[in-house]
């Protein structure tokens, strides 16, 4: 158990590093979730939201 929230937490740092001016955590449900002002953003997984926050700041994504 530790070591998986150990696992989420670096996963947080990563992506509030990554997405400035987005609160981003994750819920009692599992779901990744991302906000800003009016915007919310969730996902099952912390990749999933990551790509759908790349999407919204409208970086191009790589196939």
């Amino acid at each position: 158990m530790e070591h998986t929230s150990q696992q989420v937490a670096r996963r947080l740092t990563e992506l509030t590093a990554e997405f400035a001016g987005w609160r981003i955590g994750r819920g009692g449900s599992g779901h990744w979730w991302a906000v800003r002002g009016n915007q919310l953003v969730r996902s099952l997984t912390a990749e999933d939201l990551r790509l759908r926050l790349l999407e919204l700041a409208g970086v191009p994504q790589q196939v």
